[in-house]
C-alpha cells in the first residue's frame, strides 16, 4: 500500500468508520470446536476484535495492519483486557510470513489475490485458515464499489485449492450474508492429498 492508503486507512479508523469494533467474526465464533494449536495470525488485523478473540482463547497472536490508529485502539483493548498480541504495523502487499509457522489465519474483509500461496505456505500442516470477502452481489447494494476488491462466485475456492488447501467449508453467500464468500481451509498434513 502507497502511504496515502495508510493515510486513508488511518482516517477511516479515526472516523470510527469500516469494522471500527472489537467483535470477533461470526465465521470464526462459530467454528470454534475447529480452533486448535497456539500460534495464530490475523491478517489486516483492523482493530482486532479477531486477534483479542483468539488471544482470549490461548492462542499467542500476531495481529498485522497497515494502520496505526487501528493498531493503537487494539492495543488499548487487549491492554484492557490483560491480553498479549504481538502488533506489527505493515504493508500487506510487501509483506512477508514466516513459513510453516502458524496454526491459524484468519483474513477477514482484506482482499489480495496474491497473498493466498504465501498464507497456505505459512499455515503449519493441518493448520486452518478462515477467510471473509464481500463478492460481486454487493454491487447490488453499493454500485459505486471498486469491483477489483471484490471477489468472482467461486473464486475464494480457486484460490485456496491452487494454494494447496484443502477446503472444509465454502460458501459464496449465506442467508444473513449475501454479500460475502467464505471459507474454512487446511493445509493437508501429506503433500498428496
Amino acid at each position: 500500500m502507497t502511504e496515502s492508503d495508510r493515510e486513508r486507512w488511518d482516517r477511516k479508523y479515526g472516523a470510527g468508520e469500516g469494522p471500527a469494533h472489537f467483535r470477533p467474526n461470526r465465521l470464526l465464533t462459530d467454528n470454534r470446536d475447529l480452533l486448535t494449536g497456539s500460534r495464530a495470525l490475523d491478517v489486516a488485523c483492523g482493530f482486532g476484535g479477531n486477534a483479542l478473540y483468539l488471544a482470549s482463547l490461548g492462542y499467542r497472536v500476531d495481529a498485522i495492519d497497515v494502520s496505526a490508529v487501528a493498531l493503537a485502539r487494539a492495543q488499548g483493548e487487549a491492554r484492557r483486557h490483560g491480553l498479549q498480541i504481538n502488533l506489527v504495523q505493515a504493508d500487506l502487499a510487501r509483506w512477508w510470513v514466516l513459513p510453516s509457522h502458524y496454526d491459524l489465519i484468519v483474513v477477514f474483509f482484506y482482499l489480495n489475490r496474491e497473498l493466498m500461496p504465501l498464507l497456505g505456505a505459512a499455515l503449519r500442516p493441518g493448520g486452518l485458515l478462515f477467510q471473509v470477502n464481500r463478492n460481486k452481489r454487493f454491487l447490488e447494494a453499493r454500485p459505486d464499489f471498486n469491483a477489483s476488491y471484490l471477489l468472482e462466485p467461486g473464486e475464494l475456492h480457486r484460490l485456496a485449492r491452487i494454494a494447496g488447501l484443502e477446503i472444509l467449508h465454502h460458501a459464496d453467500f449465506t442467508p444473513d450474508r449475501v454479500h460475502d464468500s467464505q471459507i474454512i481451509a487446511r493445509r493437508p498434513t501429506h503433500p498428496d492429498v
